[in-house]
């Protein structure tokens, strides 16, 4: 996996990128984080359930495991174990299972969330945050070049299946799946012109073009060169003219019976 995908992953925290997972965490819990990626964000759950609880980060790519093992060696209470989504190791085993951006990566998003359910305890809780891609804004208006690779962005993830508009579809997924009392929360992420990481995070979707672009270029959805020239003028454009990039994300959380 490129080394920009690593580093967008890295820089996630509990407080800052699960926001309401950070909210519903307290010490002895046990939580499951499906999708963890380099495991940033595990780290930040193990911290809040402390010495009686345990956090326990899965992913299908051992590469990524192996980053987050290495980084996170020292947090108590962390452990992390390669799985699928769709058939998780663990059955009513866990009080949360969550996923952070991680179903608008999936075809069968409801196949993970009822092994997420599956996974949790009777009266557990799942959560799910999620984007959807469709409703993300930009002010003032990026480059021509990068509009159109976000457009062949939203194209190529639809064609393989890829719900690109997930976020607003959490509430009925949970239903599907047999949670209860569901809840749905704005979870925006808005990065303006003037704040410390301003330019990493408005700068995201250079990383986008610099890891799945080239991905995007061997199925054929772009070229190289409007891959290459989307990120340049991108990253250009969010150092001398954005001001404010909002990404649209909720947060839904329910109760296994």
């Amino acid at each position: 996996m490129p080394e920009a995908t690593h580093a967008v992953l890295d820089r996630r925290s509990l407080a800052s990128d699960h926001r309401r997972l950070n909210e519903l965490l307290r010490p002895g819990l046990r939580v499951l984080d499906v999708g963890c990626g380099t495991g940033a964000i595990t780290r930040g759950a193990a911290a809040a359930v402390g010495a009686g609880g345990l956090a326990v980060g899965a992913d299908v790519s051992a590469t990524l495991l192996g980053r987050a093992r290495a980084a996170h060696a020292a947090q108590a209470r962390l452990a992390f174990v390669v799985a699928d989504a769709y058939a998780l190791p663990f059955r009513r085993a866990v009080d949360v299972v969550t996923a952070a951006r991680m179903l608008q990566w999936l075809a069968r998003p409801l196949d993970a969330l009822r092994a997420m359910s599956e996974a949790a305890a009777p009266g557990g809780a799942v959560l799910v945050l999620d984007f959807n891609h469709e409703r993300a804004a930009w002010e003032p208006r990026p480059p021509e070049s990068f509009r159109r690779f976000y457009a062949a962005f939203l194209g190529w993830r639809a064609g393989a299946g890829m719900d690109n508009a997930i976020a607003d579809r959490l509430e009925s997924l949970f239903a599907r799946a047999g949670l209860a009392r569901v809840t749905v929360t704005a979870q925006d992420e808005t990065a303006r012109r003037g704040e410390p990481d301003f330019e990493a995070r408005a700068g995201i979707w250079a990383d986008v073009a610099a890891s799945r672009g080239h991905q995007m270029v061997a199925d054929g959805a772009v070229t190289e060169a409007e891959r290459s020239a989307a990120e340049a003028d991108y990253r250009a454009w969010v150092g001398a003219e954005a001001r404010e990039h909002v990404q649209y994300l909720r947060a839904a959380a329910g109760r296994v019976c």
